[in-house]
């Protein structure tokens, strides 16, 4: 009796690893999915996009960004937050209104000074296909990060889409 019970078991499990299991046959999920890797590790980017899922943005886009960073970054040093925030996409706008904008930056600008000379940390793709530029400025007072992320308009312009500082005064 105590034979029949083992086999009943072992039937059953049986039939439950074939009813569940996997064929060998197949490949192991994932192992010929994803991006290829590089010998050095990294992703490759594949039919312009990045593994992340990003498209990757044209060498004319990323330079086209570059510009307008220079542009916001010089009228920054300027104080001239109305034009920043005109020429800025609807969406930035949406956000507050340009003379609370212009005070939040200008009082910005008052407590850390003129922040100068800017230098590229990074430039990243987003998904929606915004680029978005870190710059690092300093005087002998605070070191600031600026988060600049830009979109084509539909007229074909690079447009701010959004602008954050971060300030840390020097040790």
């Amino acid at each position: 009796m105590i034979h029949v019970r083992y086999a009943a078991t072992a039937f059953l499990i049986m039939a439950l690893a074939a009813s569940l299991g996997c064929n060998p046959s197949q490949d192991k999920p994932g192992a010929k999915s994803g991006a290829p890797m590089s010998n050095s590790g990294e992703i490759k980017t594949i039919s312009g996009q990045r593994a992340s899922g990003a498209p990757a943005a044209s060498p004319q886009d990323q330079a086209d960004a570059r510009t307008a960073a220079s542009r916001i970054l010089a009228q920054m040093d300027a104080n001239e937050f109305a034009a920043i925030y005109k020429n800025a996409s609807p969406g930035f706008q949406k956000i507050g209104s340009e003379t609370a904008f212009a005070a939040k930056f200008l009082q910005t600008n008052q407590k850390t000074g003129l922040l100068k000379n800017p230098k590229e940390m990074s430039i990243a793709t987003l998904p929606n296909g915004a680029l978005v530029l870190v710059y690092r400025l300093e005087n002998e007072r605070f070191i600031s990060d600026r988060r600049l992320t830009f979109a084509r308009s539909q007229g074909g312009q690079m447009v701010l889409e959004g602008l954050n500082q971060h300030d840390e005064p020097k040790k």
